[in-house]
């Protein structure tokens, strides 16, 4: 169940609209305020084609496959601690205080990487010890017969 591409005067038609945040031929972007009313909305028992039609979202232009998956991101992000907040946008540089910490803990990380490097070539060295007594051990008894 794909999607269809926006025409241009649906996109114009969308775009008009105050709750959308922006439009692709692909996709629609509503704005936190509106997904947060739809969301009251839904939980007072109403239909998202009402909620969208009442708004002025043209339904026929969304399509089913767009509000289904409209309805079921918005259900999970109600539930969310960061709410309706578009994330994507959110994205912050690291203060300097957690980029210490977390070249702190990559070199803690690589410490404890390097010690079991360390522990691995004992065991083979003394594996491979072994190996050479066992060998000769084994021809030792084949040349005495």
């Amino acid at each position: 169940m794909s999607n269809k591409l926006f025409s241009f005067e649906e996109m114009a038609s969308l775009k008009a609209s105050p709750h959308v945040e922006s439009v692709t031929n692909r996709s629609v972007c509503f704005t936190p305020e509106f997904k947060r009313l739809v969301y009251r909305e839904l939980l007072s028992g109403k239909n998202i084609y009402t909620v969208f039609e009442e708004h002025g979202i043209d339904t026929a232009a969304l399509g089913t496959a767009r509000i289904n998956g409209f309805l079921e991101r918005l259900r999970k992000t109600g539930e969310r601690e960061e709410g309706f907040v578009n994330l994507r946008h959110q994205r912050k540089a690291k203060s300097p205080e957690e980029r210490n910490q977390s070249a702190e803990k990559r070199i803690r990380q690589l410490e404890a990487e390097l010690a079991y490097t360390r522990q691995e070539v004992e065991f083979l060295k003394k594996l491979q010890a072994a190996n050479l007594e066992a060998q000769k051990a084994w021809e030792s008894k084949h040349r005495q017969k």
